[in-house]
């Protein structure tokens, strides 16, 4: 899987701030005009962002509305991404890796990430 930056070239070592989870959390990618662009679950995510499989009309540095599930009982939780990086599929894979990164976020925001990430590993 090639990953792309948003100047076109590919990703180097690892730059996360924050360690990412391997969980499976539903989610949905929102445009401006509140159109569905994508909805996928996670391959991982932090508190700084998100790593989905799935392919959808989106592009490098283009600013998404993210819902991410909470569960049958509660609202899902809104919050404001960027598009970071997006990955071609190989030939023994089938869809995209797009990644997102969370901007804007307060600490509440940041514990119920954290919250879902935890549920999510069950």
């Amino acid at each position: 899987m090639t990953l792309m930056t948003t100047t076109g070239q590919a990703q180097g070592p690892e730059r996360r701030r924050k360690p990412r989870s391997t969980v499976a959390v539903p989610l949905t990618f929102y445009g401006r005009d509140r159109r569905v662009l994508l909805k996928a679950r996670t391959v991982d995510m932090s508190v700084a962002g998100a790593l989905v499989h799935g392919s959808g009309p989106v592009r490098i540095g283009q600013a998404v509305h993210v819902e991410v599930a909470r569960g049958q009982a509660r609202n899902p939780l809104t919050l404001q991404g960027e598009i970071v990086r997006i990955a071609t599929p190989q030939e023994h894979r089938r869809q995209h890796g797009i990644a997102v990164r969370f901007v804007e976020l307060s600490e509440l925001d940041e514990a119920l990430i954290e919250s879902i990430i935890t549920a999510a590993k069950g």
